[in-house]
């Protein structure tokens, strides 16, 4: 799979730099924030432009997993709360179900005293 990855990036980047290498003599006149700027080489600005997006993604893209990790954190400390509320009730059940085993032992106990001594 590695090697499948690594031939994907290559070809890539050879479109890349086959995609450069043919627009490398134009140049375009770019008006950004009311100032314009002429005879910009396209290869630069197509850098520039993707280079900018993928900075942007990468800021969008880490905000999306700071939030994704806080609501797992929260999830995290909502589980052992209920983790822990269904150990006391799971105590208290086999508390109580000890106390209802216990007098009914007693009366097999006796039973079983008054068979052995008859």
């Amino acid at each position: 799979m590695k090697i499948i990855l690594t031939f994907f990036w290559i070809l890539i980047g050879a479109a890349l730099l086959w995609f450069f290498a043919e627009n490398l003599d134009q140049s375009v006149t770019i008006d950004v924030f009311g100032r314009t700027y002429e005879h910009i080489n396209l290869v630069t600005v197509i850098f520039i432009s993707t280079m900018l997006g993928l900075l942007l993604g990468a800021i969008l893209m880490t905000w999306q997993v700071i939030k994704v990790k806080a609501g797992f954190s929260s999830l995290k400390r909502e589980n052992k709360k209920l983790s822990k509320k269904i150990d006391e009730l799971q105590a208290k059940l086999n508390e109580q179900s000890e106390k209802l085993e216990l007098p009914k032992n007693n009366s097999e106990n006796e039973e079983q005293d008054s068979g052995i001594s008859t």
